[in-house]
This record gives C-alpha cells, structure tokens and sequence, in this order.
C-alpha cells in the first residue's frame, strides 16, 4: 500500500508507518470497502421508512447491515493483530497504530451504537414515544456539561 493523505494525520510528531503496517492498514482497508459509508448516519427514521419491521425485506436488509457490521469487526480486530510490532524485546504498538486504531475504534464503535440504537428504537416502535423512554438517543458522556450526550 502507498502512503495517503489521510494516514499523514497519525504520523503527527512521530515516526511514520512501517511498510508491515502500511500493509496491514491497506488489508484493514480493503476488508471494510464501502460498509462504514453504508451505515454512516442510520437513523430509526431511515428505517422507518422501509415498511412494517415484521416484512421480510426489512428484516433481511437488518440482517445485511448486520453482516456488514460483523465483517467491520472481524477486519478492525485482525487490525488490532496486524498493527503490533514485534521486537527481541517486546510486542508494542507504534505511535501512529495506536493513533490509527484509537481512531477507527471509535468510528466503528459508534457506527455500532447507532446501527443498534437505530434498530432497537424501529424494531420496538418506540419511534413516536417521548424523552426519556428506553432506548435512550446517548452514546457518551460530557462531565463538564453534566449531561448525556446523543446522536444530532
């Protein structure tokens, strides 16, 4: 894999990628093709949308994203495997992995919460209840506000 633009942001102030882990972002990379652009913004009105949850194109359509979701996992955990580096004295991660991972962790792992909440909330037909009704719209916590914070 050659370097690109968007990698240079992990390198900031430390050393850049080796070619191992050049090779194991383009395998990342090639194993998600597309899914995160396919679930990126899923909202339960999106879902909606689609019909009554009990038809079978829907529920097929779920289990697709679903799939996709699973093929997401499976590719950013070989990552995590890939990304080590192996030395006479130890198994580290560089600086620019660690960045790499830390960052699409989170993009996957909130692409998750909101696939899920998005489901649960269609699935459920919670989409007309007022606040404060399970599930809740949150995904983390902000202290210095004191609040819950939800999907926009």
């Amino acid at each position: 894999m050659t370097h690109d633009e968007s990698l240079s942001q992990f390198e900031v102030q430390t050393d850049p990628f080796t070619p191992a882990e050049l090779a194991a972002i383009a395998d990342y990379r090639e194993a998600i093709n597309g899914i995160g652009e396919l679930m990126e913004g899923i909202q339960p009105q999106n879902l909606i949308r689609l019909g009554p949850p009990d038809s079978t194109g829907v529920r097929f359509l779920l289990a697709q994203m679903a799939d996709n979701m699973n093929t997401w996992y499976v590719a950013l955990d070989r990552a995590v495997t890939e990304l080590r580096t192996h030395t006479s004295e130890s198994t580290k991660y560089s600086v620019a992995a660690t960045r790499f991972l830390k960052f699409e962790s989170s993009v996957y792992h909130q692409t998750r919460q909101a696939f899920e909440y998005a489901v649960t909330v269609y699935m459920l037909g919670r989409h007309n209840k007022s606040d404060g009704d399970y599930p809740p719209n949150t995904f983390t916590l902000n202290l210095a506000s004191q609040t819950l914070q939800g999907y926009s």
